[in-house]
Parts: C-alpha cells; sequence; structure tokens
C-alpha cells in the first residue's frame, strides 16, 4: 500500500506566507488581477519546489512514498 505524505497540511501552511509574500510580484509578471487565480498559478507553477525543500531539509518523516521518489534522481 502506498504512503502519501502525512504532513500535506504543514506543508501548505508553510507555503502561505511565502506565497503572500511574491504574490503581487507573480501577479504582475503573469498578467494576472485575480488574488486566487494567482495563487493557483502560483502553487502550479513553483509548488513542487517548495515541497522538495520542504520534504528534504524539513520534514523528519523520510518514510513516504514522494520522498522516497526524490531518492531516485540522486
Amino acid at each position: 500500500m502506498k504512503q502519501g505524505c502525512k504532513h500535506i497540511n504543514d506543508i501548505v501552511n508553510a507555503q502561505i506566507p511565502f506565497i503572500k509574500r511574491h504574490l503581487n510580484k507573480h501577479k504582475y509578471f503573469q498578467h494576472i488581477a485575480d488574488d486566487n487565480e494567482a495563487m493557483a498559478d502560483f502553487i502550479q507553477k513553483y509548488g513542487f519546489a517548495y515541497r522538495e525543500v520542504y520534504c528534504e531539509y524539513v520534514c523528519k518523516d523520510k518514510d513516504c512514498d514522494f520522498y522516497k521518489n526524490l531518492q531516485v534522481d540522486k
């Protein structure tokens, strides 16, 4: 049975202040007027990198499938 991330809420909660700091610039450069649309676009484009950093350097639970899949490219 695959084990998903147990800390997805932690990742999202840690990501929110980062997104808020950069949202206005992202809206400007991507020509997006709506905050919600801009936030979804930001997460779609950069969320993978934030999750990898969180899993690699913050999370102490290294048994999930996502973390194990990160190790394949090393």
